[in-house]
């Protein structure tokens, strides 16, 4: 059975753990894996934290499951869409409910932000971030802070997913895993109904006509690969 932590024990574990804190890395390009590793290594900010680098979530299993509180994970988005599954995102909650922060790297704006806090990713980077930028983000997870970008993106169909509500932004994921109404009903305990108002609210707010374009939006906004989706 999960145990909620308290927040005033959860920072005291991460306290605690800091002489011993594991940076763990899963990004499937070996450049960017290289990169990541080697200025966490050199930085004077980890000098005392063991880095390691994994090209995908099977190598990084025994890590995973070794994690202690204090320790962070980086993702890449294609590590992140595995590890959320159709139930929503069990082992990312997990790991967070143990007191492991996740980071991921991805091309999207600050509207991810609303979306990433509730699916257990506490913060967000860009592939083609700054590497002091990178420290940074891996500073704030290590101190359990939030680190997204503002949410700058110019107007258009990304930022609308700014206008969603929480329920509707659950909608629009799983209609990327090409879940139909009936299928999200049974998922998040609604009726079939419910679903198809949320869905025609979704497009509205986005000034989509078709599913596929409410998809589409969201995998602009979110960077996640088209892999992922089985169009609906």
């Amino acid at each position: 059975m999960m145990t909620h932590v308290p927040p005033l024990k959860m920072q005291v574990l991460r306290d605690a753990s800091a002489l011993r804190q594991t940076i763990a890395i899963v990004h499937a390009v070996p450049l960017m894996r290289f990169g990541l590793d080697e200025i966490l290594r050199t930085s004077p900010s980890f000098s005392k934290s063991k880095v390691v680098a994994f090209a995908d979530l099977s190598e990084a299993e025994a890590a995973l499951a070794a994690a202690v509180p204090g320790d962070v994970i980086v993702l890449d988005t294609h590590a992140w869409g595995l590890l959320e599954g159709p139930g929503g995102a069990p082992q990312l909650q997990a790991l967070k409910a143990r007191g492991i922060t996740v980071g991921l790297i991805a091309s999207a704006g600050g509207d991810a932000a609303k979306l990433l806090s509730g699916r257990g990713i506490l913060g967000l980077i860009a592939p083609d971030a700054e590497l002091a930028a990178v420290v940074r983000l891996v500073e704030d997870l290590s101190a359990g802070r939030p680190h997204f970008p503002q949410a700058d993106q110019p107007p258009g169909v990304p930022s609308r997913l700014s206008r969603l509500s929480s329920r509707q932004f659950e909608i629009l994921e799983l209609m990327t895993r090409g879940l139909l109404n009936k299928q999200i009903a049974w998922e998040l305990g609604l009726t079939e109904g419910t679903v198809k108002s949320h869905v025609s609210a979704i497009l509205d707010k986005l000034g989509c006509d078709r599913r596929t374009q409410a998809i589409a939006a969201f995998l602009q906004c979110f960077g996640v690969g088209r892999e992922r989706v089985a169009f609906a």
